[in-house]
């Protein structure tokens, strides 16, 4: 089932994320809705009643401003781009942006987000969030330029069930790629993914994805490193994986390799948990 409905974050910081929903929706045939938080001043009760009413307004209407003009841009690339798109803006509390978004993401076939960005624009909350309480695919654009087009897509694979989520997700893209790669990582058990790689060949075949299988020794090198080194040396254009965490305190912590992922990443990624 292809891509028919797609939900983006648009704000300060998410232009990149933006530009690369609008062409993904024109690739795909989708409508893509464009989504802005409103972020609601998080001030302690003891600190508000010392405040002027006027300042906390001033600050609410600045929220709603920057949102509705990040909405208004985003309209206007669209409409230049000729793809369907609609906008939305949400109230969120600053901390707790990206819970909102995971509920309104339930709704859509995927949401594309920015890359977290440590000295920007960091999303990783929102990242978090959105994988492990959305259902749903994120599709997270790095926030260097990333090129448009499906010409290599790699799958990292392990047999996990986060994979093979994130593959049954990607099944629209992978369906438009010229070149799609699965390359399973050897640790440990040497058996089991190799097994489900060849599976995975064989079923992806059944969807008309002619796919080759990659073996890459671990070595040395730590996972995310190897498979983002080995993205850039085939040209991949996106790269498909299961984003994994742990719980700790009740609360969903991201997995070394994601985050490592997410850290370093030079190409968008479907991720999937």
């Amino acid at each position: 089932m292809a891509f028919k409905d797609l939900l983006v974050l648009a704000g300060n910081g998410m232009e990149a994320a933006g530009a690369y929903g609008i062409w993904l929706s024109g690739a795909c045939g989708a409508t893509i809705t464009a989504a802005a938080p409103v972020i609601e001043p998080s001030i302690p009760p003891y600190l508000a009643l010392e405040l002027p009413g006027e300042l906390v307004s001033q600050i609410e209407r600045d929220a709603q401003e920057s949102a509705r003009k990040a909405l208004a841009d985003f309209s206007t690339a669209a409409k230049q781009a000729g793809v369907a798109a609609e906008t939305l803006s949400f109230r969120a509390v600053i901390g707790r942006v990206g819970v909102s978004v995971s509920h309104l993401a339930r709704c859509y076939d995927a949401i594309v987000l920015p890359q977290p960005n440590l000295e920007g624009l960091d999303t990783t909350e929102i990242v978090e969030a959105a994988l492990f309480g959305s259902g749903r695919p994120l599709i997270i654009i790095p926030f260097i330029p990333a090129r448009q087009e499906f010409g290599t897509v790699l799958i990292a694979w392990d047999g996990g069930e986060p994979a093979a989520r994130a593959v049954a997700d990607a099944m629209p893209i992978l369906s438009l790629a010229r070149r799609v790669q699965i390359v399973t990582v050897q640790r440990g058990d040497p058996e089991s993914p190799l097994l489900s790689r060849d599976n995975l060949v064989r079923h992806l075949a059944r969807h008309g994805i002619n796919a080759e299988a990659r073996q890459m020794p671990s070595g040395e090198v730590d996972i995310a490193n190897l498979l983002l080194s080995h993205a850039a040396d085939i040209g991949a254009d996106l790269m498909v994986m299961g984003g994994y965490g742990h719980s700790r305190f009740r609360e969903v912590m991201l997995g070394g390799t994601t985050r490592a992922i997410l850290r370093s990443m030079t190409v968008p990624v479907l991720m999937s948990h």
